[in-house]
């Protein structure tokens, strides 16, 4: 949702839980990484099961078992935490005459980042991984200031994430590039 002021522009992204469609998504992949996991992990359990009853790791060596066991057992869970923060994640981007403010919910806190917009250099989509981590896109946009790049829109699309950066740059008058400082329209 995008909202113009007295005060500057608001861009709102919201949570994909909020609509049926979106709650219905996250619990299938939900569900496919849940029993991904748990058939995962069976199959490892009779493997450490089999090595272990005859004394050798013919089937699986030691080493690819264990970094399996720990990819299930550490990352699985991971991922299923990962999805609820992308589900339930909310941002507003507030741009007002001197600054742009990113405030980022997630689990019932609140992060809040704040760029004076002088220091603002461009609107950047790139590939290169970002926080927060839990996201799942490939290519992901960020705000360049002091050299560094500042993530938003984790939860949105491609074609949104696109929609908010062409919003974004014409507000405060600033490039939109890609990882090779091209111009993007």
């Amino acid at each position: 949702m995008v909202a113009s002021g007295p005060s500057g522009l608001t861009v709102e992204i919201r949570p994909l839980v909020r609509t049926r469609r979106g709650r219905l998504r996250f619990a299938l992949l939900a569900a496919a990484v849940l029993i991904g996991a748990l058939l995962g992990a069976s199959r490892i359990v009779q493997g450490w099961e089999t090595s272990l009853r005859r004394g050798e790791f013919t089937e699986f060596p030691l080493p690819l078992l264990a970094s399996l066991s720990v990819a299930i057992g550490v990352f699985a869970p991971l991922a299923l935490i990962g999805l609820a923060a992308l589900a339930f994640a909310e941002e507003t981007v507030e741009v007002s005459a001197e600054t742009l403010t990113i405030r980022t919910t997630t689990f019932e806190k609140t992060s809040i980042r704040t760029i004076p917009l002088a220091e603002l250099e461009c609107w950047r989509e790139t590939y290169l991984p970002l926080a927060p981590w839990w996201t799942w896109a490939v290519q992901r946009l960020a705000a360049r200031w002091r050299g560094r790049l500042e993530p938003l829109a984790g939860a949105a699309g491609p074609k949104e994430k696109r929609e908010i950066a062409r919003i974004l740059a014409r507000a405060t008058g600033k490039p939109l590039v890609n990882d090779f400082g091209r111009a993007r329209s």
